[in-house]
């Protein structure tokens, strides 16, 4: 609303006013609101001058992953459990950020790989020998 007083204030063609003219012609009117600086004056002129109007922008919603990227990144992840995030990101050409999200909203998290000692088919027969060998040192 005030951003309509500031550009008629302003004028146009070959009558239009100085920035600090509108400032000092703004705040003589509206003398109960704050006051207003050359660079607002100036911000919204720029603006008009740009856009046609001072109406503000809508903001662009966050990008959403369809349902078939989601069910790509758990494919892939399923295929290649030791992948981590960052490569599954690089590969589906996806970022790094809603590939956790998709983890996220279907309950599984990121994992570093930790190599851990596995038994062997044959471990358990060692094992047994092992065992044999202790008891007969006795």
């Amino acid at each position: 609303m005030h951003k309509i007083t500031i550009l008629q204030t302003i004028g146009y063609g070959d009558r239009t006013r100085t920035q600090a003219e509108v400032v000092r012609l703004f705040q003589e009117k509206y003398p109960e609101l704050p006051p207003i600086s050359q660079g607002t004056v100036s911000k919204i002129e720029k603006q008009f001058r740009e856009r046609g109007h001072v109406r503000q922008l809508k903001k662009n919603p966050p990008n959403k992953l369809s349902d078939h990227q989601k069910l790509d990144v758990m494919l892939m992840l399923e295929e290649n459990t030791y992948m981590s995030s960052r490569q599954t990101a690089s590969a589906l050409n996806i970022s790094q950020s809603s590939i956790l999200r998709v983890l996220t909203e279907n309950q599984m998290h990121p994992y570093k790989l930790v190599p851990t000692n596995e038994l062997a088919e044959d471990d358990f027969d060692r094992r047994i020998l092992f065992c044999e060998q202790m008891m007969h040192d006795r």
